[in-house]
């Protein structure tokens, strides 16, 4: 039997869709309650470092701003279009990544329009909404698409690697939503909700691939093989 290239992708997306769902339906029975917990966690997280470690979360934080995510999107682009010479691989991380952390999260930061944490003070400015964190998911989608990238072109070279690419992508999760914690500027829900958008369509972006970049790539290259091979 043939495997479906994309069952699992979407079995994902619906599994990780879970969170934010939960954490929309919380805001809309009770966004005090959500907030009160939100407050009584993220206290925890915020500023127990000294100056120096402050300084590097500031920095840090930046790979997720515009500024950091543009051109990062564009090197990986960049890189995998060098490796498969298809344009379409080109244009897939830029489209799922810039997408994602620009129309996809502002559209929700302006339908929920939580304002951001009032209860500590900001160790960065920052306008806008708070919910969900573009910051959250963009984790996902950046780091999630070079880590599927190089797990689809060497994978079978390298099968060993799958562990280090999840355990790379669940510490710049972890990096860059606890750095927006760190500065005050986002509560928990927050955090938890960008990881789930992010991981959401970030497989929706692979079932993409998978459908249709991957097979052209095979199509284009068929011809090549067997002129190869006679």
């Amino acid at each position: 039997m043939k495997r479906d290239p994309i069952k699992p992708y979407l079995t994902a997306s619906t599994i990780v869709a879970i969170p934010f769902i939960l954490i929309c339906l919380t805001a809309m029975i009770d966004m005090n309650f959500l907030t009160m917990v939100d407050q009584s966690i993220g206290q925890y997280f915020y500023k127990w470092g000294n100056a120096g470690f402050t300084g590097f979360v500031q920095t840090f934080t930046l790979l997720g701003n515009a500024p950091g995510i543009i051109p990062t999107a564009i090197i990986i682009g960049g890189i995998f279009y060098y490796i498969s010479r298809k344009w379409q691989v080109l244009i897939w991380p830029i489209f799922t990544i810039l997408v994602g952390v620009g129309p996809l999260v502002n559209l929700i930061k302006y339908i929920i329009q939580r304002p951001r944490p009032t209860y500590i003070a900001h160790l960065v400015e920052q306008g806008g909404y708070s919910f969900p964190s573009g910051h959250a998911a963009g984790a996902v989608m950046v780091w999630g698409s070079l880590a599927f990238l190089i797990w689809h072109y060497y994978g079978d070279k390298y099968p060993k690697i799958a562990p280090y690419l999840i355990g790379f992508v669940i510490v710049m999760m972890l990096a860059l939503g606890g750095s927006r914690l760190y500065l005050g500027v986002h509560y928990p829900s927050d955090i938890i909700a960008g990881w789930s958008l992010g991981g959401v369509w970030l497989a929706l972006c692979i079932c993409y691939f998978k459908l249709f970049v991957a097979d052209q790539a095979t199509l284009e290259k068929g011809p090549a093989t067997k002129l190869t091979e006679e």
